[in-house]
């Protein structure tokens, strides 16, 4: 069970790595006769254009995904803020106690306030730390719970929002 998580949090990661300017390419120029060769990075007007006019791949912005973010983690962490219990047994198949609560709760705090800390920098400065933290949201929360924990089928309705979290964001970074 672990080594599948390992496996899927790996090509996540890779994934993600792998997302880059849609309009950076590599053009290779040989230096000498020596065969040294020298890289660097192109930009491609044409491309640079079309992505400026829709602002990203299928018109997805990055306040969109912002948006995304605020909405699906602002209610899981309302959520796990005002009812923890209620969250966890919904989620999970466990029996809660007072320190499954109490740990919850602090959980559910710390999401609103990362959320409202998002929400009062500017959208070039938050749009990569949503990205990154919904990435690792995906691969230590849903995913990690859907392999090693015993979840309710409930639980897979976090693993589509947070997917479709995450969707927004790469569509948004292209």
């Amino acid at each position: 069970m672990h080594f599948r998580f390992t496996l899927l949090s790996l090509l996540m990661a890779t994934v993600t790595a792998s997302l880059s300017s849609p309009t950076a390419f590599i053009s290779q120029q040989r230096t000498d006769s020596l065969s040294v060769h020298h890289f660097e990075a192109v930009e491609t007007p044409a491309a640079d254009a079309i992505f400026g006019l829709r602002g990203g791949a299928m018109g997805v912005e990055k306040d969109l995904a912002l948006k995304a973010t605020y909405f699906v983690a602002g209610a899981y962490g309302l959520q796990f803020f005002l009812a923890p219990k209620f969250t966890i047994e919904q989620n999970f198949e466990v029996t809660v106690d007072d320190y499954h609560s109490f740990l919850g709760r602090f959980c559910g705090m710390t999401m609103l306030v990362a959320i409202y800390a998002l929400t009062k920098m500017d959208i070039d400065v938050s749009f990569p730390i949503s990205f990154g933290w919904n990435v690792l949201v995906a691969i230590f929360g849903p995913a990690y719970a859907e392999f090693c924990l015993k979840t309710t089928p409930m639980h897979k309705m976090g693993v589509g929002l947070v997917s479709a979290v995450l969707l927004t964001h790469a569509l948004a970074a292209l």
